[in-house]
Parts: structure tokens; C-alpha cells; sequence
């Protein structure tokens, strides 16, 4: 299963965040403080089962009651896998998505499915007597004309037809309020025919509640909100305390570390076990803690076992460390016993990085990508050194305006200075590591975020023998690539400008001439015929399969044109196919190759600078 989107609605700032599509594995919410990201990441939470929306989340102005929609893509077999429990005699042939709601304390009904494919309608558990009262007439019972619509909430076919059949004992019944007339006493073939057409209708529509519960059930996930590490890691434990002490319980998840060892009375046991766990735990851990050799050295003394973290030749407890440690150590036992655990958590973190420098904050990064392939991890941030220039994708621009919280799936020029700030930093950063990486001093500066998108896949599309390095850098807009440009240029780094072929190319070809006296080889368009941008690199048919999701297209036109017309969302359109690509699903046919050797060719730099 895979959580695909969520939209929040009324909560707090939020109004109405738009579609938050995840990407696959991480998803950060970058803005400047005071955006919104802490009360996004607080909705989220609040839609674990065993939660409510909290209070604190009304609008401050109107009557508007929160609610959050999750959206999860459930595969084939997990869609046959819930019909067979809840005993349904219908199958998916494809992947469905699933949509539901979390109301505002809404205690009769915690949860609500919002879509479900072709499977469901809303609210298929009401009976509808309009529909039904044609079809019980030609089986010659009289129903009142002013029957209306009678509500059957929480109450299965079963338990409703043993209703209908002892109500139909009587010649005169009455089913909530509403009158049924038999014409003849005992007359057993009628009853039986409205019995018959009323199971018919029943089964005609499928019982969504008990599809829903069973999902709740079996494949709906935990959201676990970590917005500060207070409950720092101990300095040490009672034995006694070992089976019951979450973290206890959480190392065993992360380390070979056993309770039941550790409490063993063999003090032999005790000692060779304590030494695998000290040095295993202290190799992982310094995976992705790079700032000093430190290790991790657990200890029984008696009834109580102490921890200690070793520097050199010195002990220290946990608490003497600085916060930045303690609160990496207990982010790193806590997030990685989560993604051990069986079940699906969905990690949400805000601002991991107030307690970390820089170094600390890539490392902090590092782990983050490492494991959140087992489970989706979702955090907020406002610093330059939590966004990676190669995972641009994975960022979701958080603004507020006139008080109002929106999430913007894409890095676009609408988004404020201030927004874009730790984005266009992280870009500095990444370009030489604060300038001493001079492996990374090419650079190519294009229009638009999709251009970054398409070329990172198409790099990573390229044959094996073909290295290409360089950064692929937005450069906010036709008319604004020679500012970043000339920035890039007095770090040192060598720049190329990439344009579509078409008005935007003139202008800013134009001004980096007049304007920035660049040089007219440095400038550089995707494809030689006009009117083209990079989704015109695509072959029409790979455009549709790859990008589109959709082989049965029958349009003609250019892709560009196909976009622009349909009014899609180019961006998010070249995120979603740099996705397919990184998960290795994509084999181009050779019109689009070649375009893309051709594309690759103009671009490369003298290797002699």
C-alpha cells in the first residue's frame, strides 16, 4: 500500500491546504517559521486511529469544523485480500485508490470512505424506498404513498432481513414510522418475492462500512508525530523495569540488544552478550554520526543497567552530552524502532534540526534517506542543509498568505523570497560542499523546476559508459537565469543556459548578452525545432506511457502542446516521471534516446577547466 496524497481543511491556519501528493520514501515541507508546517504535520498526527482532532484545531474565525482526507493506493491483491474478509463477491483488476475522511470528533463514525474506485457509492449502507417501492408493488404488497427514505446506519443485510421477515408476519406493519399492508392474510408467496427483491437490491450495493472497518483494520497506518526528544535518552534503568521501559524495548527493536539477556543471573551470559550489543550498536550508530568517534557502551551494575557514551578515553552519562547528541541518539533509537516495527508508521518530524550544526543536519539527512524506504517519513524544515539540490522532488513548499496556510507541490517562482531561501541556499551548498568540491563545479541553469525534473531523469537514463556530472539549477524564470548564473560564476563554477525553443529563449538569450555579457556559446536550447520545450524530448509515445500514464491517448500534437492545452500541471507531471524512473520502470524507445544523446552532447563541458 502506499500513501499517495492528503488535503487538510479548516485546521487551524489551514483553510484549505490543496493536494499534498507524497513522494515515495521522504517528503519536505520546507517554509520560513510561522508558515504552517508544525500544524500540517499536527493534522497528520491527529489522524491516527487513536486520536481525535484536537480542540485547539477550530479556525479561530467561523464555524468551519476541521477535517483531514488521506488518500492510499492499494494494490490488486491487497483489494481482493479486504473483499475476502469482508465476504464480498467482487474483485479489483487494477489498483484502486482509497479515500477517508477523519472528521471532527465525530464519535458515531471515526473515519469516512470519500472514494474507493468504481466500488463503492457514498453512503451505500442507506436502503432507498423510492427505489425499491416500484419493485415490492408488482410483488403485490401496498406500501403507503408517502413512504419516503428509510436510514439503515450501522445494521448488516442479515439482521435487516430477519427484521423485514418478522414484520411481514402481520398483515399491518409499520417499519420506522412507515406503514406496510399485506392484501391477503398469510399470503407466504408475496412476502417471499419482496424478501427476494429486497436481497437483490441489498446486495446490488455493497456494505462500504464493513470494507472500511476491515481496511481501518488491517492496513490503515499509525502517524507518529516526534516535535521534540524531552524523554531524552536514560542514563540508565532498572533491571526490574527492563520488560516494561520503552526504551528498552526500542533498542531490542534496533540492536541485538535482549531484555531477557541482560536480566539473565548468569553473569558470563550477561557479559558476552553486553559485549556483542556495545560493539554493534556503536558501528551502526556511527553510520550516520560522522561529528566524532563516540560509541555507545551498555552496562549491568547490580539491579540497575547504566548507558554511557565513550569519547577517547571518557565516559560520559547521556544527560552530560550536548543536546544535539541526546537528541540524535533518541531520534535514532526511536525513528529506526519504528520502521522495525510490523506494522505501517508514517514518521513525522518537525524541524529535526534546531538541535544540530550543519554536519550534524546531512547525517541527520543521510539516516533519514537510508531507512525511509521501509516507511514514509515526513518532515518539516527551514534549513538549507535538510534539502538535498539531487531531491528537489521531494520538497513541498509551505506558505501562509492573508493567514492562510497552502502547500505548493512544486518549486516555482510564486513562492516568496524568504520561502525559497534554505531551496535556493541548499542549491549553493550543494554545488561544492561551501565551495571546496570542485567535482561539482558544473552547472546548468534552466528555466523552469520541470526542466530540473526531466533532466535528472534523463541523466539517469543514460547508458552506463556516459558519466555526465553536473548540477542542474532553476533558475527562476526565463528572465532571471543570469542572476544565479552569475552568482554560480564568481564561486567559480562553469555554467551552461539551457532554454526551450521559443519566445522565453529570445528574451533571456537577450538579456544575459546585454545584460550579464555572457557568452553566446554558453547558451544552449533543448531541441532545434520551434515552439519546443524538454517534454518535446520525449517520443509522443513515451510521452503517454511514461509521463501520462495513459498508452490509449490519440493525440497528435506536441507534448508541450498537449500540456498547455489541457491545462496539466507541467511540474508535477516531470516529478512523477522522474519517480517512474528512479524506480526503474522506464525503457524509452530510440526516438526519445537519440533526442536525449543529442540533448546531453551540447552540453558538455571542457574538461580541461
Amino acid at each position: 500500500m502506499k500513501f499517495v496524497k492528503f488535503r487538510i481543511h479548516n485546521y487551524k491556519s489551514i483553510e484549505d491546504s490543496g493536494d499534498c501528493y507524497l513522494s515515495d520514501g521522504m517528503t519536505i515541507l520546507a517554509g520560513k517559521n510561522e508558515s504552517g508546517k508544525t500544524s500540517i504535520l499536527e493534522a497528520l498526527e491527529d489522524c491516527d486511529e487513536r486520536a481525535d482532532i484536537r480542540e485547539a484545531a477550530r479556525p479561530i474565525e467561523g464555524q468551519s469544523e476541521p477535517y483531514i482526507d488521506l488518500f492510499f493506493e492499494l494494490s490488486e491483491d491487497e483489494m481482493n485480500d479486504i473483499f475476502r474478509k469482508v465476504g464480498l463477491e467482487m474483485s479489483a483488476n487494477a489498483d484502486t485508490i482509497i479515500g477517508i475522511r477523519k472528521p471532527f470528533r465525530d464519535k458515531s463514525k471515526l473515519y469516512k470512505l470519500i472514494e474507493s474506485g468504481e466500488f463503492f457509492s457514498d453512503e451505500t449502507e442507506v436502503i432507498n424506498w423510492e427505489d425499491v417501492i416500484p419493485k415490492i408493488n408488482d410483488a403485490i404488497i401496498d406500501i403507503d404513498e408517502n413512504v419516503g427514505i428509510v436510514e439503515l446506519t450501522n445494521q448488516t443485510p442479515e439482521s435487516y432481513m430477519e427484521l423485514l421477515k418478522n414484520a411481514l408476519a402481520e398483515q399491518v406493519i409499520e417499519i420506522d414510522g412507515y406503514e406496510v399492508t399485506i392484501p391477503e392474510e398469510n399470503d407466504v408467496e408475496a412476502i417471499n418475492n419482496a424478501i427476494t427483491i429486497i436481497r437483490t437490491y441489498m446486495n446490488s450495493v455493497p456494505p462500504s462500512d464493513s470494507f472500511l472497518e476491515t481496511f481501518l483494520g488491517t492496513r490503515f497506518p499509525y502517524f507518529i508525530l516526534f516535535s521534540s526528544f524531552e524523554d531524552s535518552f536514560p542514563d540508565s534503568i532498572q533491571v526490574s523495569e527492563l520488560k516494561t521501559n520503552p526504551w528498552a524495548k526500542d533498542l531490542e527493536e534496533v540492536s541485538s540488544f535482549r531484555i531477557n539477556n541482560i536480566s539473565d543471573s548468569n553473569h558470563q551470559k550477561q557479559r558476552n552478550h553486553l559485549q556483542k550489543v556495545n560493539a554493534e550498536f556503536t558501528d551502526r550508530f556511527n553510520e550516520y554520526w560522522t561529528q566524532d568517534a563516540i560509541s555507545l557502551q551498555v552496562e549491568r551494575n547490580g539491579d540497575i543497567v547504566n548507558f554511557w557514551i565513550t569519547e577517547g578515553d571518557v565516559a560520559y552519562k547521556p544527560s552530560q552530552r550536548s543536546k544535539g547528541q541526546q537528541w540524535y541518539l533518541s531520534f535514532y533509537v526511536k525513528v529506526l524502532a519504528r520502521s522495525k516495527e510490523d506494522v505501517l508508521n508514517i514518521i513525522l518530524i518537525d524541524e529535526p534540526g534546531l538541535y544540530l550544526h550543519a554536519r550534524a543536519q546531512k547525517d541527520l539527512l543521510n539516516a533519514l534517506k537510508q531507512h525511509s524506504s521501509e516507511f514514509p517519513v515526513i518532515f518539516s524544515t527551514h534549513s538549507p542543509y535538510l534539502i538535498n539540490e539531487e531531491n528537489l522532488e521531494n520538497i513541498r513548499l509551505v506558505e501562509k498568505h492573508d493567514r492562510k496556510t497552502t502547500i505548493h507541490g512544486k518549486v516555482h517562482s510564486r513562492a516568496n523570497k524568504e520561502t525559497l531561501t534554505p531551496i535556493l541556499t541548499a542549491i549553493g551548498l550543494g554545488l561544492n560542499d561551501s565551495i571546496t568540491n570542485i567535482d561539482q563545479k558544473n552547472n546548468i541553469v534552466v528555466e523552469g523546476p520541470e526542466d530540473t525534473f526531466y533532466l535528472q531523469a534523463f541523466r539517469a537514463l543514460l547508458p552506463k559508459s556516459i558519466i555526465f556530472n553536473a548540477n542542474f539549477i532553476y533558475g527562476g524564470g526565463a528572465g532571471n537565469m543570469g542572476i544565479v548564473g552569475t552568482i554560480l560564476a564568481g564561486w567559480g563554477c562553469d555554467v551552461f543556459y539551457l532554454y526551450d525553443k521559443d519566445d522565453g529563449k529570445k528574451q533571456g538569450e537577450t538579456c544575459l548578452k546585454n545584460t550579464w555579457a555572457v557568452f553566446p556559446e554558453k547558451i544552449k536550447e533543448v531541441m532545434s525545432v520551434e515552439k519546443s520545450t524538454i517534454a518535446d524530448i520525449l517520443s509522443n509515445a513515451d510521452f503517454k506511457k511514461y509521463v501520462l500514464s495513459n498508452e490509449k491517448l490519440t493525440f497528435k500534437s506536441k507534448n508541450s502542446e498537449y500540456i498547455k492545452t489541457n491545462k496539466k500541471d507541467k511540474v508535477l507531471l516531470a516529478r512523477l516521471f522522474l519517480q517512474s524512473v528512479k524506480s526503474g520502470n522506464v525503457i524509452l524507445d530510440s526516438e526519445s534516446n537519440e533526442n536525449i544523446k543529442s540533448l546531453f552532447e551540447k552540453l558538455i563541458f571542457d574538461s580541461s577547466q
